[in-house]
Order: C-alpha cells, then structure tokens, then sequence
C-alpha cells in the first residue's frame, strides 16, 4: 500500500526492524481497509517530515498472519513503533499526521 516505503513480512522482520538500531514505523494494513488508505496518506506526508534515521515500512496483514499474532494485532489498520527493537507504542485506527508526527518526535 505505501509505495516508496519499505515493504516488511514475517520473512524480513527481525532483519530488518528487530535487530536495527533507531525508530521504526510500521503500518499493519489490507486492501479491503477505508481507513488503511487515509493513513496511508498521512503517512506519505509524514515522510518528508521525519529525520532521515527514522524508517516507516508497512505489513500486509493478510499475508503476515504471524506477525499479526506475535504482535497481537486484531484491527487495521494498526501502527507499530519499535525503537532498538522493542516495541514502545501500538496505535489502532488512524490518527490525525500531528498526532503520529509527536509520537515520532517522542520516539526518534
């Protein structure tokens, strides 16, 4: 769903999220989700708006089903924030782009 950002699955995750140093934000999505798509573009704003060392990827739900349960995702869309590999926020539904950019900012 968000071209240009970095696409992660259960195949690339402790690679690429778990096991690097700073933020990462991850979009959990599906195709069938409205509201998957509005966050999607606060997302695409968003990423002009973040420091470089931030990197926001997302999920495709249906395709990660493990992922879903490790991370006890029930909703899309859900955002997942992981700093140095450990998770510190989950956010269901979409928020407002000042909502995300200060958990960002907190975060980063």
């Amino acid at each position: 769903m968000l071209e240009g950002f970095k696409k992660f699955s259960q195949h690339n995750f402790e690679r690429d999220v778990i096991n690097q140093k700073g933020l990462t934000v991850i979009d959990f999505w599906s195709e069938s989700c409205v509201p998957c798509r509005q966050l999607a573009k606060i997302l695409k704003q968003l990423v002009e708006e973040v420091p470089d060392d931030v990197t926001i990827g997302s999920v495709k739900a249906e395709d990660n089903i493990e992922l879903l349960e490790r991370f006890n995702i029930r909703t899309t869309p859900t955002l997942l924030f992981i700093k140095d590999g450990e998770l510190v926020e989950t956010r269901t539904g979409v928020d407002r782009r000042q909502v995300i950019k200060k958990l960002v900012e907190t975060y980063a």
